[in-house]
């Protein structure tokens, strides 16, 4: 669990509240709202970290053309 997790907790939990206006159901929609726009984002960021992890692997490879 990392500080992704926390914030998508903390939206779907913001989002009931706000939710709660329209009575049970919108707590409920709004908890289901929050953890899926929380884990779309968390994950998009994740693939984001990632992809630019593997760029700079990439970038720091020396070719082997270069070294001759």
């Amino acid at each position: 669990m990392d500080w992704r997790d926390l914030v998508t907790i903390g939206l779907a939990g913001v989002l009931g509240m706000v939710g709660g206006v329209f009575g049970p159901v919108g707590i409920a929609a709004g908890v289901v709202l929050g953890a899926a726009v929380g884990a779309r984002w968390g994950a998009r960021s994740d693939r984001v970290t990632a992809l630019e992890d593997r760029v700079t692997d990439l970038e720091s490879e020396t070719p082997a053309d270069e070294d001759a």
